[in-house]
């Protein structure tokens, strides 16, 4: 089942060992290189913690799952203290060719809730394959340009 990342902030983060709301999805973290996602961070700035996409017990449409507590963590590196400060936030980055040109801003991105694979990046009109994905950072998002930009 697909999700999109639009739809995913706000969404509640419940332990399933204990049925507490740990807090809510404010973003998540992309692995570009892999085009998944690695970890959903919960808050922002210095009291935001992530939780690995592996921890997750579930994805609904309603929360996200984890087995309990434990399962969240500190950002353990300057790219994870990134993310937590919303640097490096997809949605509302500039998507760019890798030649640089600009290709528009990028509004939404879907993923598998299964699994947290990238699936298709919304650029206004156009809906372009998450396979494009060359690499994201806090300016922009690069994407390759052998793949399909079209409306």
């Amino acid at each position: 089942m697909s999700e999109s990342f639009r739809s995913s902030a706000g969404r509640k983060v419940v332990s399933r060992s204990s049925a507490r709301e740990l807090g809510s999805v404010s973003h998540l973290l992309v692995d570009a290189r892999q085009r998944r996602i690695a970890a959903v961070v919960i808050g922002r700035g210095k009291k935001a913690q992530l939780v690995d996409w592996t921890q997750l017990s579930g994805f609904g449409p309603d929360a996200v799952m984890v087995g309990d507590e434990s399962a969240l963590r500190p950002p353990s590196d300057d790219r994870e203290r990134a993310a937590a400060a919303g640097k490096l936030e997809l949605v509302g980055k500039r998507a760019l060719s890798e030649q640089g040109n600009e290709l528009g801003e990028l509004d939404d991105v879907t993923f598998d809730a299964g699994t947290g694979v990238l699936e298709e990046l919304l650029i206004g009109t156009r809906r372009v394959h998450a396979g494009s994905v060359l690499g994201s950072g806090s300016y922009a998002v690069v994407l390759g340009e052998s793949q399909d930009h079209s409306p």
